[in-house]
């Protein structure tokens, strides 16, 4: 038998037999891509990756999987170099550093071989997609970006290269809370988190759970513990999450296919919410597992909700001891005295070990189960000498005997203490027969390096994030900080985690600057890998990007320039890699960051500046104008869109927050005029709506519909508020159910209804009322022209009382964390207040009776209220489920607020709304 024809010698006969002036056809040739039959997940799930790639790259070639060489023809190997049948056709020595990878052209008998082979299955994974890059594809955070298909057969040029990792643990660290993060994520997207983190070199994921959260929930002594939800639109409330009626009719909110925006594992019933939320995340664990990801799971221990009173009470008293309680509502707690557990007790570890047991068991994919505590403001982190139990007061002082300078350690009694749940959880971990799983402990900052270290089991891994890089201090740059870590990190793996954003005041525009010399600083700090903590995708990719590049030997220290280069020629085409090249430079290291997620406020002090924000943006938008549109592929141009947006988002956000704060200060000064000036030309709405558009292009993420519902709830609504401090907007409340999370950290307290024309009302429910709410079933009808018919919709509910109600009316989240008990006034003038009325279940006249009083509120010592009505609902409804309002005008002589009263004469008294509106003087 001849051996088969050379391909290339097969094209140039093809060309010479072709018709003269007719191209050639070159028949598709088919190339195996072969994985053994003992291969890893994690190495045929990037075979199959490499497959679709190159049948994208070459189209006229066909790429097949098989687990068996073909007898003849080019084929593609792939797999570890422990697998017999790579050590056969290595052609030269195996890579064997962790993680390292060779990529080779070795010729054989049965034709040209293409060669990817790890030293292990993530070896072989990076080297997939290692080669791949160097074909051209760009991998980043949010997505792929692939080249065009090329005309040209498929080959193995370039098909030689090798590389290792230069550190071990490589972690990216998304953090459940806002709705913006991966509270809202369903598998879909949690999926591509994992695989695009693998496929830019990153070997772990991490999550992390608050006491509430229901991934965390465990039993105890048949009990269960009290948990709360993943943070939704209308359930959750982590981190000032604020409640909606329907997020379609938000600014930018076409984009939502539901009113309800979250996790499918987030929206389902409340008695299913604990079982989805550990079905969802037990499915992202394995799946990490499958690609040979590590599984960083981080639960809180120190915190009054990850100690809860109904489980710890069942301890006998022998085996707990009492404690003051958390003053931070960050710790989600308050203050007094709250039993905490003795995990030096056999009671008191078998409650952690009920923790470890479960953990180990509900997610089998976890690696690495981290116990996590915050910097202060806990009981168990706050506690003194005089707080520990007699047994532990004497250990400690034996301890500060053999070590004096640890008595001046960090929080050391509180460390101590934390060291006693370290061992329980490792004492628990070794009970379970989980070999599989390492124990791990973290926090906030590395003060706490030095009592972790000396307090902690030896080996134990402390993970520290690099929290001062809110101060532009950023503990891992400076050499004495990485001094510290060095003296740790020599005998203990220390991993220190980076900000590619902050959740406190820099969550939006670019994240920060990557450091520079990146691997050469983990590498004098001793550090055993490091993390990344991040809660949005885009557009952190480049900080991304740059960090995992510089810590792999090919690209060590790679120049952020560099970097910038390369993503420009994947993200908008080679003929503007110099150029965007250069603008991305310039982004990254000059456009602003701002906004936060961790409070009432997405915008908590005053932005400054803003004449060179804006200055800036418009430079940055001249260079992306000089782009070469010329050939560009489809996701090139929806890149492109993408930061010509985000850079006109930047400028006309703060071009708009600058109008308002001049319009606070002008109102500040008591010049009302110039503030409602200021404040006609300050349009958030369309700010919000460019937002939602070019974050769009390419596909919206979760994270941007998150930031849609965030700047509409958290922005918007402020300046609604505003312009009823200046009586240019009516104030609207509707009395409607509103959902609270008591177990949320820092838990958000509003509710709002958006009518279809966007308007906002505040939803009150029992608790903001002290009252009941009602929910009609049967449509409501509004008079024609009498009143909006989009108000029938805020009749749907009312509050309902048998004894008498006084409401205080004023703009809206009069109860804002940072008002501090400073409401904000209406002004002076002339009001209409408009009570929306109806009547569900009329029968009779005098059957439901109620007194409605107004009045501006007063001093106690003023007289009664001087405008009331008598309401008989059956009279002037006429019906049941008829809206109806009645209306009062009076008049505010200074700014201050309304006082609304109804009182019960027969029956309940009912209110649907209630809507303050200012009448223009005339």
């Amino acid at each position: 038998m001849k051996p088969p024809l050379p391909r290339r010698a097969a094209c140039f006969l093809l060309m010479l037999l072709a018709p003269f002036g007719a191209p050639a056809v070159l028949p598709a040739a088919e190339i195996a891509i072969v994985t053994t039959p003992a291969a890893a997940p994690a190495e045929r799930l990037a075979a199959g990756d490499l497959a679709s790639a190159l049948a994208h790259l070459y189209p006229n070639d066909r790429f097949v999987s098989a687990t068996v060489l073909p007898a003849a023809g080019r084929a593609i190997l792939v797999g570890a170099a422990t697998h017999a049948l790579i050590r056969e056709h290595l052609g030269g020595p195996p890579p064997t550093a962790p993680e390292s990878f060779v990529v080779r052209q070795v010729q054989s008998g049965r034709g040209e071989l293409g060669l990817i082979a790890g030293a292990d299955a993530r070896g072989t994974t990076y080297g997939v997609y290692a080669l791949l890059t160097r074909m051209g594809c760009g991998f980043s955070l949010s997505g792929d970006t692939l080249p065009p298909p090329r005309p040209t057969a498929f080959d193995f040029t370039g098909w030689e290269l090798s590389d290792r990792p230069l550190t071990g643990e490589r972690l990216v660290f998304d953090w459940h809370n806002f709705l913006s993060g991966c509270s809202t994520w369903n598998p879909a997207d949690w999926r591509r988190w994992i695989t695009q983190a693998q496929k830019l070199g990153y070997n772990a994921i991490m999550v992390h759970a608050y006491g509430n959260n229901p991934m965390a929930g465990f039993a105890f002594e048949g009990a269960e513990r009290p948990v709360g939800y993943l943070s939704t639109t209308v359930k959750g409330r982590d981190w000032s999450t604020m409640h909606v009626n329907d997020v379609r009719r938000l600014f930018g909110g076409d984009g939502f296919d539901g009113p309800a925006f979250g996790a499918e594992a987030g929206l389902v019933p409340d008695d299913q919410r604990v079982v989805a939320a550990q079905a969802l995340m037990r499915g992202v664990f394995n799946d990490a597992a499958q690609r040979a990801m590590g599984v960083y799971f981080a639960v809180d221990v120190d915190t009054p909700s990850a100690n809860p009173p109904e489980l710890v009470r069942r301890l006998p008293e022998s085996a707990r001891f009492e404690v003051n309680g958390a003053t931070s509502t960050v710790a989600g707690g308050s203050a007094g005295r709250i039993w905490v557990p003795n995990p030096d007790t056999p009671e008191g570890s078998a409650y952690y070990r009920a923790q470890v047991a479960e953990f180990v068991t509900r997610y089998p994919g976890m690696t690495t189960l981290v116990v996590w505590f915050r910097r202060g403001g806990t009981p168990w982190t706050d506690l003194k000498v005089a707080d520990l139990p007699a047994a532990w007061q004497e250990e400690f002082a034996a301890e500060v005997t053999r070590t004096p300078e640890a008595a001046q350690y960090w929080r050391a009694p509180g460390m101590f203490a934390v060291g006693k749940i370290v061992r329980a959880f490792e004492r628990a971990r070794r009970a379970s027969g989980a070999d599989h799983v390492r124990i791990a402990a973290g926090t906030w900052g590395f003060e706490f390096l030095a009592a972790a270290d000396r307090f902690f089991p030896p080996g134990v891994p402390l993970i520290g994030l690099d929290y001062e890089v809110l101060r532009a201090k950023p503990q891992l740059g400076t050499a004495a900080a990485r001094g510290v870590l060095r003296e740790i990190g020599g005998h203990r793996p220390v991993i220190p985690v980076v900000w590619a954003q902050h959740d406190d005041g820099h969550y939006i525009g670019r994240p920060y600057t990557p450091l520079a010399e990146f691997a050469s600083k983990l590498a004098d700090a001793k550090a055993a890998g490091f993390g990344i903590i991040h809660w949005t995708t885009r557009p952190l990719d480049l900080y991304f990007s740059s960090l995992a590049q510089q810590v792999w030997q090919s690209t060590q220290d790679r120049p952020l320039r560099e970097t910038c280069l390369d993503l420009a020629e994947r993200w908008f085409g080679p003929r503007n890699r110099a150029g965007l090249g250069a603008y991305l430079e310039a982004w990254i290291t000059g456009a602003p960051r701002f906004g936060r997620e961790t409070s009432d406020w997405f915008i908590d002090h005053k932005l400054t500046n803003i004449p060179e924000v804006v200055a800036g943006c418009r430079a940055r938008q001249a260079m992306l104008s000089a782009a070469d549109v010329t050939g560009l592929t489809p996701p090139q141009r929806d890149h492109l869109v993408y930061w010509r947006g985000l850079e006109e988002f930047i400028a006309i956000f703060h071009e708009t927050h600058g109008r308002y704060q001049e319009s606070q200060e002008l109102l500040g000064k008591g010049d009302l005029t110039g503030a409602r000036q200021a404040m006609a030309a300050c349009q958030p709405g369309p700010v919000i709506e460019h937002f939602a558009r070019f974050s769009s292009a390419g596909g919206i993420t979760r994270g941007e519909q998150g930031l849609i519902v965030s700047l509409n709830t958290r922005w918007y609504t402020h300046l609604v508020r505003h312009r009823q401090a200046l009586g240019l907007e009516p104030v609207r409340i509707n009395f409607a159910p509103t959902s609270h999370d008591l177990l949320a950290q820092s838990r958000g307290i509003f509710t709002f209804h958006f009518e279809p024309n966007r308007s906002v009302w505040e939803c009150w429910g029992a608790q903001e009322t002290g009252a009941e709410i009602f929910t009609l079933r049967p449509a409501v009808t509004v008079a024609r022209g009498a009143l909006p018919p989009a108000w029938a919709e805020i009749a749907r509910t009312g509050v309902s009382s048998d004894h008498a109600l006084t409401f205080t009316l004023r703009p809206l989240m009069a109860r804002d964390s940072r008002a501090r008990g400073k409401p904000v006034p209406l002004p002076a003038g002339d009001y209409r207040i408009r009570v929306l009325l109806l009547d569900p279940a009329s029968t009779a006249p005098g059957q439901r009776r109620f007194e409605i009083a107004v009045r501006p509120a007063a001093p106690a010592d003023d007289p009664a209220f001087t405008t009331r009505e008598t309401i008989d609902i059956f009279q002037l409804a006429g019906g049941a489920n008829r809206l109806i309002s009645r209306s009062y005008a009076l008049n505010l002589a200074a700014p201050g607020a309304f006082e609304l009263r109804v009182t019960p004469l027969q029956g309940q008294a009912l209110i649907a709304g209630l809507v303050v509106e200012p009448v223009p003087a005339r």
